[in-house]
């Protein structure tokens, strides 16, 4: 075996894709010989360094799938070959097999980090939006002159309730609710402010599988005053006046 042969099996080792009895042979090469031991520094130092230069990029799936093509030829190649064909396929091996592994390992590592970070601003975002509930909430009941309606369900949905906060003056509230049935997407639960025997729209909504909802009412118009509120269900964008079953009402 020439000297080449030597150095390309020592970026091979450098790998730990040496076994068996070939490694035990370069091993015992290794122990007298300065040229390859510096090839194995050098190749392990340059694979510590490389992550540092590559693009953060996930691998085209083609790469995954030519390297796994290559890997399975490779398995099935006889143990004994002619001098040249084993020098050729350590020349692969050392060279572009050896990088296309590198990229695939840091583009699944990238990935599954971006993955995880997409994951974690999905849960922040959702801290951050029941975060901006709560103050409102706590906001609401801070408020003096604010006034706590209690809307029992009606038949339709006997085991819902809802609380409203109401505030007379600045005519704006919050609505909560609980235990209402979930609904169809052409269908929406509508929240009506009663003036004497007038309806007025005051928003629409859905329900989670709790039947929970979070409600905040637009202004109503000035000029009325509202002793009662109600939720019905309308078909979905609602409707400028009560048409379905009420499920639930309260009264100031």
């Amino acid at each position: 075996m020439n000297h080449e042969e030597w150095l390309e099996r020592a970026e091979i080792y450098a790998l730990g894709a040496l076994d068996g009895e070939e490694l035990s042979q370069f091993e015992s090469h290794l122990a007298g010989c300065s040229l390859c031991e510096g090839r194995v520094r050098e190749t392990r130092e340059t694979l510590t360094v490389l992550p540092r230069s590559l693009a953060q990029v996930a691998p085209p799936r083609s790469i995954k799938e030519k390297l796994l093509d290559r890997i399975r030829a490779e398995t099935v190649v006889p143990i004994r070959r002619p001098p040249q064909t084993k020098r050729l396929w350590w020349g692969v091996g050392s060279g572009a097999l050896a990088a296309a592994a590198v990229l695939i390992v840091l583009g699944w590592n990238l990935l599954s980090t971006r993955r995880e970070l997409q994951s974690l601003q999905g849960q922040v975002a959702a801290l951050q939006v029941e975060l901006t509930k709560q103050e409102e909430i706590v906001g609401f009941l801070s408020n003096p002159q604010v006034r706590l309606v209690s809307l029992v369900g009606l038949p339709p949905s006997p085991n819902a309730s809802g609380r409203l906060l109401w505030d007379p003056v600045n005519r704006r509230g919050l609505l909560l609710t609980i235990g209402l049935p979930e609904i169809p997407t052409e269908k929406d639960y509508e929240l009506w402010g009663i003036a004497g025997s007038e309806p007025v729209a005051a928003g629409m909504f859905k329900v989670d599988r709790q039947g929970r909802a979070l409600l905040r009412l637009p202004g109503l118009p000035e000029g009325k005053v509202f002793d009662k509120f109600a939720v019905t269900l309308e078909p979905a964008g609602g409707v400028p006046q009560p048409t379905g079953p009420m499920h639930l009402l309260g009264s100031l």
